[in-house]
């Protein structure tokens, strides 16, 4: 769109929005910043303010046309406006706990290095009241950290190409690191969605390489490109897609493996804890010894191993037999080193 149409789409919303009547094409045409409209063929005029109307309207523009009250008024056309009570957000009304809360998880998110809403939300928290300056956010208003070891400066650059390709559905290329050791494999990646986690930033997207959705660690992705510059539309998102759903996966629920079921005895002292430890989806009956039996699926061993190690007997897996002998190798092994 150029930038005369721009300016012209902003002038007739703003007349529109302003005016305490209807307005009609020929009042229109007679001000100085619609010429387009004032053409030698009428026709011609009427198809380009048509245009901009549609245009408007697809913006979400409430715009609509009014009748006029009686047959023999001028022109006999009626006229244009935009319905205020419409256009305008009501007012939120939120309680001062509500307030705080916002104010907490805005400063949370503004926080966070390279995330590219932040001006956005500074100002968004401006408008609810909340004295902020966009250079500098008050130190002790909220802290959202980042994993130890993870490069913020580059985690932060990749947060904001990211945010602008799932925005206009991009297509992206990324060397990604395989972790322990495994060699970095290139992957297209239709990207559906981000989400912050636990001191970290994931991404969520169609990876054509393993032909399925997959998660994606950013600090573990080394390169980020474009598969073609300046590209838009290139895929759609599923209509059943559910980024909240991935955001409350578990580690060891993520797809590296074929889905296999996990009973853990779960000691009496950490009961209380259990959704905590193992999420939402599993399920649990009492031991015949007390505590429970905790039962889940798991497609990630390692994560779950990493999981477990910190409860000792506390959380003792009893199937499978293989990650029962991961467990008791690991602790092993750690007995020996430390003995």
């Amino acid at each position: 769109m150029s930038a005369a149409r721009t300016e012209r789409l902003l002038n007739l919303l703003t007349l529109l929005l302003n005016a305490r009547r209807p307005v009609s094409l020929r009042e229109i045409r007679e001000l100085e910043e619609f010429e387009a409209y004032k053409t030698s063929d009428p026709k011609s005029g009427e198809r380009a303010f048509e245009r901009d109307k549609s245009a408007l309207l697809e913006l979400g523009v409430p715009l609509r046309w009014v009748a006029p009250e009686r047959e023999d008024e001028e022109d006999g056309t009626g006229g244009y406006l935009v319905d205020r009570d419409k256009y305008y957000l009501p007012d939120l009304a939120l309680q001062p706990t509500e307030l705080a809360l916002l104010s907490i998880a805005g400063a949370a998110a503004a926080s966070v290095a390279g995330f590219p809403g932040r001006a956005a939300v500074i100002r968004a928290l401006a408008k609810l009241g909340f004295d902020v300056d966009e250079a500098r956010m008050p130190a002790t208003m909220a802290h959202t950290p980042v994993q130890e070891g993870v490069d913020a400066e580059r985690v932060g650059g990749h947060l904001a190409k990211l945010h602008e390709a799932v925005a206009v559905q991009r297509r992206i290329r990324v060397v990604y690191d395989g972790g322990r050791g495994a060699a970095p494999t290139t992957r297209e990646v239709n990207p559906y969605g981000l989400y912050y986690k636990q001191g970290a930033w994931y991404l969520v997207g169609h990876c054509h390489l393993r032909n399925a959705e997959r998660t994606f660690h950013l600090a573990r992705i080394r390169e980020l490109a474009d598969v073609r510059a300046g590209g838009q539309h290139e895929f759609s998102v599923p209509k059943d897609f559910d980024l909240a759903k991935h955001a409350r996966r578990r580690p060891w629920e993520f797809p590296q493996e074929k889905a296999y079921a996990v009973s853990v005895k779960l000691a009496e002292r950490l009961l209380p804890a259990m959704h905590e430890i193992f999420g939402p989806n599993v399920t649990s009956e009492p031991a015949p010894d007390g505590g429970a039996v905790v039962r889940l699926q798991a497609t990630h061993t390692n994560a779950l191993v990493n999981t477990l190690l910190p409860y000792g007997a506390a959380a003792e897996v009893l199937e499978p037999r293989f990650l029962r002998d991961i467990m008791r190798g690991t602790y092993e092994r750690l007995a020996a080193a430390y003995a």
